[in-house]
């Protein structure tokens, strides 16, 4: 089988090929696909493998795009920024007739696919599609998935939470989407969805080790648009997060609260230029004027705790209240893309009965199989990963 991975040669998406390629897979090809020809060449060169072949597309030329994935079974698509390309590329997936796989994690891009007539397509078709299925919304909702199904009757409230090292990799798009993100930050309250800033409220949260209580804020993010298509009529969720160190999350606050995530352009000297695109201009400076980690250097960073989630669940079961969280430790770049590799190759293996485009809550039937194998590949690929489960019984005498 053939897997065409758009946006192959970015750092996050070479993870989940670096996990392909360390087990046995359905997939005996995988096109390594993006607009830098010499960079997907020098990939595929290094990793050495001969089901391991480049090829050049730009995914806003749809005639190209489709040339590059008409011959394949599955299209993983790691190009981002989402609300960008999402549309076109799943547009054009569609019209080729092929399942589809990404970890979008952007709220605008779900709900500009899902409110279009795609989904009605992809059904009609008989594709199965999942948009977000990475970290989080990904593996982390799906442990609450598996959470809800283990230990609940019912659920009134979901609350995900991250917290990642400013080092992690990623580049300027990682940068400009967290703005984004900070700029508005929709949340689910009393069963009403409602929207504000990140910053504007605080709460303490205890991650484990080793980044212990740390602040957090309100964050846009999607498990608010997709966790209430696996249970409808939840009243509550919402999504917060951290930064370590804790001056990175503060540098973040002070530019929110500040006003430098606004769209809205200014003239300045003649020059129009919006708030944001100054704040993303002077962080992508900063962290270019940075040294960058030898591959070495990335190697002995990603064996510590990198970065941290939870899903925290509130519900019932027998009559009882009960208090789940689900606490994980690890790095998040193969969080987030050994869970889509997985993924695709479900679909290929024709294990995801549904078709559509789906969320990840949707189209992982077997939660806690899934979590149980993405914990398994990460610590197989070396590196460091724990899930911790606290559960509360609530009981009144």
């Amino acid at each position: 089988m053939k897997l065409v991975v758009l946006g192959g040669a970015g750092s996050q998406a070479l993870y989940g090929i670096r996990d392909l390629l360390n087990h046995e897979s359905i997939f005996d090809e995988i096109v390594i696909s993006s607009r830098n020809i010499e960079r997907n060449k020098k990939v595929v060169a290094e990793l050495n493998s001969p089901k391991v072949s480049a090829a050049q597309v730009d995914v806003t030329d749809k005639d190209a795009l489709y040339e590059v994935i008409k011959d394949c079974d599955v299209v993983a698509n790691c190009t981002g920024p989402y609300h960008l390309f999402a549309y076109d590329i799943i547009d054009t997936t569609i019209k080729a007739g092929k399942h589809y796989i990404d970890f979008c994690d952007d709220i605008e891009a779900f709900n500009h696919i899902f409110e279009s007539d795609l989904p009605k397509r992809a059904k009609e078709k008989g594709l199965s599609m999942i948009m977000g299925l990475g970290a989080s919304p990904g593996f982390l909702s799906v442990l609450a998935c598996s959470a809800n199904e283990r230990y609940f009757d019912s659920i009134n409230e979901a609350i995900f939470y991250f917290a990642t090292d400013e080092k992690e990799p990623g580049g300027p798009a990682v940068l400009g989407h967290m703005l984004e993100c900070i700029h508005n930050a929709p949340y689910i309250e009393d069963g009403v969805k409602k929207n504000e800033p990140s910053f504007l409220r605080e709460w303490d949260f205890d991650f484990g080790k080793p980044y212990g209580v740390r602040k957090v804020s309100r964050i846009g993010h999607p498990e608010v648009f997709t966790f209430p298509r696996y249970i409808p009529n939840i009243e509550n969720v919402s999504v917060r997060f951290s930064l370590e160190p804790t001056s990175a999350y503060e540098g973040f606050k002070k530019i929110g609260l500040s006003g430098l995530t606004s769209e809205q352009e200014l003239n300045i000297k003649g020059t129009p230029i919006s708030p944001r695109d100054f704040a993303l201009a002077v962080l992508v400076a900063q962290k270019s004027s940075r040294k960058e980690m030898s591959e070495e250097e990335l190697k002995e960073f990603l064996k510590g705790v990198t970065a941290c989630a939870a899903a925290e669940i509130h519900g019932k079961k027998d009559g009882q209240d009960r208090v789940y969280i689900g606490r994980v430790a690890g790095n998040m770049a193969p969080l987030t893309a050994v869970p889509l590799i997985i993924g695709a190759e479900m679909l290929g293996k024709g294990k995801v009965t549904k078709t559509g485009i789906m969320v990840p809550e949707e189209a992982i039937e077997n939660a806690d199989e899934f979590v149980k194998e993405t914990i398994r590949r990460i610590r197989n690929d070396g590196f460091g990963f724990a899930v911790n489960e606290e559960l509360t019984v609530i009981d009144e005498f």
